[in-house]
């Protein structure tokens, strides 16, 4: 966004009308006094990262000023009752009165705690679903977590790998899928009746032979992203596939032309003859043909 560091001159770009520039200006501790007041409160936010007018920003009106005041681990004696949930979840992970934040009302603030490690025998047992899978992440009571009403949990207790040969039979696909995404029990989860498990079996390059023919779209699409059979692929029924095809780079002679614009803007993006997609029939690939070409002379410009 603001190129050649060492050479720029930040005041011109301080009332920069774009709040994401004004704000990188800020992340270099540049005219902090003046952007501290920016209407912008991303730009604040910027700023108060920077460590600087604390005091000023913890009262902030926007919490994402506020949460990044936290963040700096100031002020916690008062933000720990801040009525935003995200302010008192920056609270938590600065480790301040986990004692008082195990009990608050938001199952975000709670997440925090579990984060931190703290009184995860107690958390194991919280009401929320995503509280208990935080203290699984914490790698915490896998043993009774397994056996968690809520699949998401036992989800989440695959990914750290726990008995992984009982989840690859469970009734939830989202377990399973997340089973395979450990690389596990692939030669069974290949033939998964679901499509998401089988998918996530052709993301890890097994069984791409037997995948390539599946009734799924997304399925095949994942085999075409592991680079195999793009011969194949390449002439497709699912738009999606042949999309996934020329993003790999291949064929696109002939996905240039092909009859969906998905597939076209995906031959865009690969920079692949930009002067014809310039003036593609579809706005959506003239658009993304026009932007790439842009960049690419930009590039040369350098």
């Amino acid at each position: 966004m603001i190129n050649n560091e060492e050479n720029v001159n930040y005041e011109t770009f301080i009332n920069n009308p774009d709040h994401k520039v004004r704000a990188e200006v800020a992340r270099h501790g540049y005219g902090l006094e003046r952007l501290v007041n920016d209407k912008s409160y991303l730009v604040r936010a910027a700023v108060a990262e920077q460590g600087y007018g604390l005091d000023k920003l913890i009262n902030d009106p926007s919490y994402t000023v506020r949460a990044a005041v936290a963040r700096q681990g100031y002020g916690l004696d008062k933000l720990i009752d801040d009525p935003n949930c995200t302010v008192r979840a920056a609270v938590a992970r600065q480790g301040y009165e986990l004692e008082k934040l195990i009990n608050d009302k938001d199952w975000e603030v709670r997440i925090a705690v579990a984060e931190q490690g703290y009184e995860l025998e107690k958390l194991i047992n919280d009401k929320d679903e995503l509280v208990r899978a935080a203290v699984a992440e914490q790698g915490y009571g896998l043993n009774i977590l397994i056996n968690d009403e809520d699949p998401y949990v036992r989800a989440t207790v695959a990914e750290q790998g726990y008995d992984l040969n009982k989840l690859v039979d469970d009734y939830s696909p989202t377990v399973r899928e997340s089973v395979a995404e450990q690389g596990y029990g692939l030669n069974k989860l290949v033939d998964d009746p679901d499509p998401c498990v089988r998918e996530a079996v052709a993301r890890q390059g097994y069984g791409l032979h037997i995948l390539i023919n599946d009734k799924v779209s997304c399925v095949r699409a994942a085999v075409a992203n592991q680079e195999y059979g793009l011969d194949k692929l390449v002439d497709d029924y699912s738009p999606t596939v042949r999309a996934a095809v020329a993003r790999q780079g291949y064929g696109l002679d002939k996905l240039v032309n092909d009859p969906s614009s998905i597939v076209r803007a995906a031959v865009a993006k690969k920079g692949y003859d930009l002067d014809k997609l310039s003036n593609d029939g579809s706005k959506y690939v003239r658009e993304v043909a026009s932007y790439i070409a842009s960049h690419h002379e930009e590039k040369e410009n350098k």
